[in-house]
């Protein structure tokens, strides 16, 4: 027995815009629907997986109380991405830098709230 992989759940009031964006700042594609207007959907990149689902009251919930869910985007060459998702108008809510727990990390803010730590660990850096 064992766990295969692990996809988070984005809550959202409209399942079209936040799929738009992933696509547009971070390049996901979709990779299934359902419902139209879609209710729930998958978006994929690089064997990476990602669930938008329509959730009225959670999506109201995490705006009126300022939350931030969060969640890891572990990705090669993270300097380059920070500069693409600037270059790309990604709303950047932490710069980035070098981090205690062994990771050079920065942090993007979606549409929902959510807060996308995207980050490489530092051994990897200095190997490339």
């Amino acid at each position: 027995m064992k766990f295969e992989h692990c996809v988070p759940v984005i809550a959202t009031m409209d399942v079209r815009a936040s799929m738009d964006w992933y696509a547009r700042v971070l390049g996901f594609s979709e990779l299934f629907t359902y419902g139209e207007p879609p209710a729930y959907a998958g978006m994929q990149r690089d064997g990476v997986q990602l669930y938008i689902s329509r959730d009225d009251r959670l999506a109201t919930a995490i705006h009126e109380h300022d939350l931030h869910p969060e969640f890891f985007l572990w990705v090669q060459q993270v300097d380059a991405w920070f500069a693409e998702h600037r270059r790309s108008g990604a709303r950047i809510v932490e710069e980035i830098s070098d981090r205690a727990w062994d990771a050079r990390q920065y942090v993007v803010e979606d549409p929902n709230g959510y807060f996308i730590k995207i980050a490489q660990p530092i051994d990897e850096l200095a190997e490339s």
